[in-house]
Formats: C-alpha cells, structure tokens, sequence
C-alpha cells in the first residue's frame, strides 16, 4: 500500500530542511561565478548586491524552516546582513551612478553600523557562556589579543604610515577586519559547546573568517575603493551565502542561549593549539618583518606579547584552579558514593555490611586489649501492624524515628546500624559485664515503646525485643556473636514482647543445631535429597480426597530428620527455607497424582522477595494446572507493600492464596479487607476454645463474608469433622485422615 498524501507531504518537507542549505551554497557559488563574467559596472554590481539581501532572507527561511528555540539571535544576524546589503546598494549607487571613488563613502558608516547588530546576535547565543564561563572569556582574550596584534604591526601601522591615505580612510580600512576579529572571538566561546560540534556552528565559522579575509585583502591592497573592490566582491558574496547557510542547516537548532556550559571549561586539544599559536604570534611577526626587511616597531609587539603573557598565564592559574575544584569534587562524590555503600538510606544508620566491619574491628580490639564488646540484637514488635494499618510510608517514617531513638539512648562511642527490615544491632564497646549490655538494652525498650507522632497528625506505637551476646572468649568472630545475639532475640519474642534475652553459653546446643540444620538444608539441596512430606486434604462436605498439602523436610548426615514446622523456627532471618520451598514449587509438585489441590506452604519472606513468582511460573510451564495450587502463607507475614504486591501478581497468574491462623486474637477485620485471598486457614485454638462452637461459627461466617472459603486444620476426631462441616468449614486435614493415601517423595 502506498504512502498517504499527507506522509508525502511530511517526507517532502524533511527533504526541504535536510537540503536547502547546501542548495543555497550550490546555487550561490554558480551565481558567484556567473556574476563574473557579467560587464563590469551596474550590471556586475546587481548580484553582488543582492547576494546580502538574499543571505537576509534565507536566514529568516532558516528560523521559519527549523523554529529554533530562541531565534532572536538569528534575527539579528539576518537584520545585520541586510544592513550590509544597503551598504551595498548605496555604495553602488554613489559609484555606478555617480563616479564617486573616494573612501571612505556613506556605504562604509551604514557597514560599520551593520557590525554590532551581526555581534550582537552572536553574543546573545553566548550570553549565558560569557556570564558564567571566566575560562572562556580568557581564550577569547587571547585570540582578540594575537590577532589584533597582527592587524596592527602588519596592517594597521603600514596603512596608517600611508601618506597618499587619509587618516579617516586608514581608520575605516583597518576596522572591517578589527571588527571581524571581535566576531571571531565571540564565536570562540560556542566552540566547547554541544552546538560548537555541529555543521551549522562551523559554517558560520566559515562565514567570519571568509569575511575577515576579504576585508583583509582589500584593507591590505589597497582597494576600498568602488572602482577598484571588484575582484573581492566574490569573496564578500561567498561570506554572505556561507552564513545565510548556517541558519538553513538543521543543527541550528542546537544553538540556544539557555543552555551553556557550567563555567568550567577544559583544555581541548585544540585549545591547547590556539594558545601555542597565541604565543608563538610575536615571534612569526618578528620573523615576518625581518623577512621582509621591513622597519619594526617593536613597542606594539611588546605590549601585545605582554598582554598575551598575562592572559595564558592567567588562563593555566584558571585551569588549575579547575583541576583542583574538579579533584575536590570527585572526592566528594567518592566519599559520598562510599557512605551511600555503606549506610542505610532511610535511617542514615550503618548497613548490614558496615555494621558487620565494625564489629569485626571492634572485636580485634577486644582480643588485643583482653576486652569485652556487647551485640544488642534488636526487633521492633509491631512494626508489621504500623505498615498494615497505617501504609508504607509511616512504616519508613518510624523507622527513621526508632533509629533516631536508638542513636539518642546509646552511650557515647556506641555504634547503630540497620540490618534490614526491622532488625537493628548496637555495638557496645566497651562493656564491663552483662549488667551494662542489659542496662542499654533496658533503656532502649522503654524509649522505643514511646509513642511515635506521624508527620501524617496520626500516632503510631512499636516495641522492642531485644537479645544480648557478650564475646565470651578470644575465638567469637562477628558472624558467631550476631547469631548469638539473634538467638537470644528469638527467645526474647518468644517469651513475650518488650523482653531482654542474654545470650547463654547453654544455649551454645541450640545455635549449633541451626548451623547444622542451614547446612543440612544447603546440602539437600545441592544433592537433591529434600523430602516431601504429604498430608491428605478432606472436602469435609462430602469426606472425600480433595488434595494434599506439601511440606518439605531435611535429613541430616546423621540420619536427624526436620520436618518443615521444626524448619521454620531453626531458618528464621535466613532464605534457607524459601530456597526448600523453591525446590518444592519447581520439583517437588512434579509427579503429584493429576487430581485436587496442591497446597505448599510459603513464608513472607519468600513472597516479600518477589522470586515467588518464577518459581510459581517454572511449575506452570512444566504442566502443573494453576488452579490446582494454593499457596499457604502465614498470616503474621501478610503486612508490606512488596508482600500484597506478590500476592497480586501470584493471584493474576490463577494461583490461590490461603492465609493462615485465621480467627487469632490480635487478626483485625480491616487487615482481611485488603489481602487478596480465595481461602483461609482456621486457627487451631478455636476448636478447643470455651465457647468453641458459637465463635467457630462467628469467625466461619465472616471469613464467607469476605468471599473466602475456610480450611481447617488439626482434625483428630469424626466429632471434630463434624462440628467443623457444620460450622461450614469446606477443607479440612489433620491426624484424622493420616491413614488415606499419602506419603513422602
């Protein structure tokens, strides 16, 4: 199918702008040419005239064409060009019409006139380089200087010597190329820029210094005279169609006084170049004059050479200066770049791996000293109910407010850093004794159970639990004083919240069973030796089969085996049980009879890192029916944003999700309205509870408010089935059913 008309339309006008330049240029060097071979007088003179006019109006084509951002400089340009093509016409007029062939002429004020409209337009696309950029300024300077040296000695002076010359005359011819001098200048600042790198930047480059040779040329020759300019009018014309050029290029655009540099600017290589030519410029004059055998006044190169001196020194204490800021400022960004690495950004505390170095320090100088450090393991309580009830941002506003705490409550020299999550450990060294640690500890409790105003005008309340380990001999390393500390922690909350638990050289047993459950989980997994233990799921309606829930367990070399609900207390702060529940999800479902519900148990920890999701995704891919799998996830393990998050992604994906220990005392009604959920798991308490039956029907029915079916769980009795189905509970699994078909894998 062809192009529509409005996309050739489209195409034809890219054409247009990405060729009107050098068709100008073509165009204009056939007329240059042609203009040559035209009579001398009026009619020679009409193409030279309207080259300026021309050039004017390709200009304006160029900023309708391109509509740079800030076209006011080019305006300029073009009026400036235009005043140059009235000079044009007048000086024509006064020499065709009139046969005057002095100098200077009424045409040479109105072309004088014509140079700071041109320097103006060139000085607004660099107005905010010459507020800024001191470097800039310098180089241009140096090149106003050189230069201006080099009209002078070898120009200036010699016309001005000219006694057949009126002063009024040497005046005006040596300002043309003074004047194209300072346009170059102006332009030397665009050359570092982004626009200095462009075909528009160098055409107009081009432009200026075929204009200041022409006014070279003809100041130098001799021939501002009307009668007697013609072979340089060529020049003149292809300085004029160069510039109007520039304003059609497409790269004009990238010229915009907004956007210069930051006052900071390096040495190029060819900066470097133009300053050598700037200092190596006395001596080619010298070398010129003697040459020549000309006279030589050596005070102008004196004071030009002691200007440029100055300004190249100036320039090199400017480059210095610069090195150092740039070196200073790389510093800066190290060391920043090294406390971002090593501090928690939401805290200001030290990170994990930071902390981790400190202790290791610490402990050094415990061991050299005959010392004693102390670990303070911390756990907020409570933390997850403030980010379930309140959102993720008062979760990270408390935070910050409980490291602030822990920072203000800590003795002097003492060290706080953030673990992750909200874990935090204090470093305290010295210590005398346990009493010290426990003392701090004490005093960390009770300015962490304060209440917590909320930017938000709300009030938020968190504790501690908080587990203490004292380096007991010269051999703890920091790996073995933190799982100390985590221990006694652990023992903390499970004694209770707001608890301090010192770590026991008796508890020494139970550590070491946790390093060698992680490194019987590390090695079953290596090997592929983790075991599935399957529990038979009952639709309680009917007594029938209606699935199997999964549960992975570990043997160890000693023939020690863990089943997953002793796993979960020995692999707490690690992802050694997300990695068993992994190898379920992604081989242990595999081979599963095709018929009801796969239920495998996950931990929030798992869902809150998100890889849930592949793995779920690799059962899927390797045929297992979405429908048929239910994760279990623990209710105290629902709150956090990245947690919901999973749960979503997982539920799009046809997967169900069951909560866990519904009906506990501290479940709120509100946290349920917003975890996406199909099923939920009975709390085992209510069974037995006084006043079982009413409050098991209670919490059945809001469960089914809520659109979720309800498992139930811990079923050992006909009896208990009964009252269960009769409360309307639909799945059930227990004792009860041990006998149906099952087994291990």
């Amino acid at each position: 199918m062809g192009d529509t008309p409005s996309g050739g339309v489209t195409a034809a006008a890219g054409g247009v702008r990405s060729r009107a330049w050098w068709l100008l240029l073509a165009v204009g060097a056939a007329g240059i040419v042609l203009s040559r071979l035209l009579p001398d007088g009026v009619p020679r003179s009409i193409p030279f005239q309207l080259s300026g006019l021309i050039s004017a109006a390709a200009i304006v084509a160029g900023i309708r064409l391109h509509r740079p951002a800030h076209p006011l400089p080019w305006y300029l340009m073009a009026s400036g060009l235009l005043i140059w093509s009235v000079a044009d016409t007048v000086g024509a007029i006064d020499s065709d019409l009139f046969g005057y062939e002095g100098f200077p002429t009424p045409a040479d004020g109105i072309y004088l006139v014509g140079y700071p409209v041109v320097g103006l337009g060139l000085l607004l696309l660099n107005r905010h380089r010459w507020r800024t950029g001191l470097a800039g300024r310098l180089d241009s300077a140096i090149l106003i200087v050189a230069l201006g040296m080099l009209t002078w000695v070898l120009l200036a002076q010699p016309t001005l010597a000219t006694m057949d010359v009126s002063t009024a005359a040497a005046v005006v011819s040596v300002a043309y190329p003074v004047l194209d001098v300072v346009l170059a200048a102006v332009l030397v600042r665009l050359a570092p820029t982004p626009w200095g790198r462009t075909p528009s930047f160098w055409l107009l480059v081009t432009a200026v210094v075929v204009l200041l040779l022409a006014d070279v040329l003809a100041a130098a020759l001799g021939q501002l005279t009307w009668a007697s300019s013609d072979p340089i009018e060529g020049v003149w014309m292809a300085s004029n169609l160069i510039w109007a050029a520039a304003a059609l290029h497409p790269s004009m655009v990238a010229a915009s006084p907004a956007s210069g540099e930051s006052g900071r600017r390096s040495f190029s290589r060819g900066g470097l170049a133009a300053l050598a030519v700037a200092l190596a410029t006395p001596g080619a004059i010298l070398a010129a004059k003697a040459l020549t055998e000309q006279p030589i006044d050596v005070w102008p190169i004196v004071v030009g050479s002691t200007l440029i001196c100055a300004l190249v020194m100036t320039r090199i204490g400017v480059a210095v200066r610069q090195l150092e800021q740039a070196q200073a400022e790389q510093e800066q960004a190290r060391r920043a770049l090294a406390h971002q690495a090593a501090h928690d950004p939401l805290t200001g505390l030290p990170n994990r791996a930071q902390g981790m170095v400190v202790l290791r320090a610490a402990l050094n100088r415990a061991r050299r000293a005959g010392a004693m450090v102390g670990l303070l393991f911390i756990d907020l309580d409570g933390f997850k109910q403030v980010n379930d009830t309140l959102g993720h941002a008062a979760g990270d506003e408390v935070l910050a407010v409980a490291g602030g705490r822990m920072q203000q409550a800590v003795r002097g020299g003492d060290t706080v850093a953030r673990l992750g999550g909200d874990e935090f450990v204090v470093l305290l060294e010295p210590v005398a004794n346990e009493v010290d640690a426990v003392r701090v500890a004490e005093r960390l409790v009770a300015d962490l159970a304060e209440p917590i105003q909320l930017s938000t005008g709300r009030e938020a309340r968190i504790g501690a639990s908080i587990g203490v380990a004292i380096n007991s001999d010269a051999a703890v390393d920091p790996d073995r004083l933190l799982q100390e500390a985590d221990h006694a922690v652990f023992r903390a909350k499970a004694g209770g919240r707001g608890r301090v638990e010192v770590f026991a050289p008796s508890l020494r047993a139970e550590v070491e069973r946790r390093a060698a459950v992680e490194a019987a989980i590390v090695a079953a997994l290596r090997r592929g030796a983790a075991t599935v233990e399957v529990s038979p799921i009952v639709d309680l309606r009917t007594s029938l089969p209606a699935g199997r829930l999964l549960e992975v367990a570990v043997t160890g070399p000693g023939g020690e085996s863990w089943p997953r609900h002793e796993l979960v207390p020995l692999t707490r702060g690690t992802d050694k049980l997300c990695d068993l529940d992994s190898w379920v999800l992604r081989t242990g479902v595999l081979g599963q009879p095709d018929d009801g519900w796969l239920v495998v148990p996950v931990t929030g920890r798992h869902l809150a890192q998100g890889t849930i999701v592949a793995d779920v995704t690799a059962a899927l891919e390797a045929g297992l029916e979405a429908e048929r799998l239910m994760l279990l996830v623990p209710t105290d393990e629902l709150g956090g944003v990245r947690v919901l998050d999973t749960l979503k992604q997982l539920r799009l994906l046809g997967v169900r999700i069951c909560a866990d220990s519904f009906g506990a005392d501290d479940s709120g009604t509100d946290r349920w309205a917003r975890v996406p959920l199909d099923y939920v798991q009975l709390d085992r308490r209510l069974l037995s509870a006084a006043g079982g039956g009413l409050l098991l029907r209670l919490t059945v029915e809001t469960a089914n408010a809520f659109g979720y079916g309800v498992v139930a769980p811990g079923i050992a009795t006909e009896a208990d089935a009964d009252v269960l189905a009769a409360a309307g509970c639909e799945l059930g699994l227990g004792p009860l059913y041990a006998d149906l078909p099952a087994g291990r894998r």
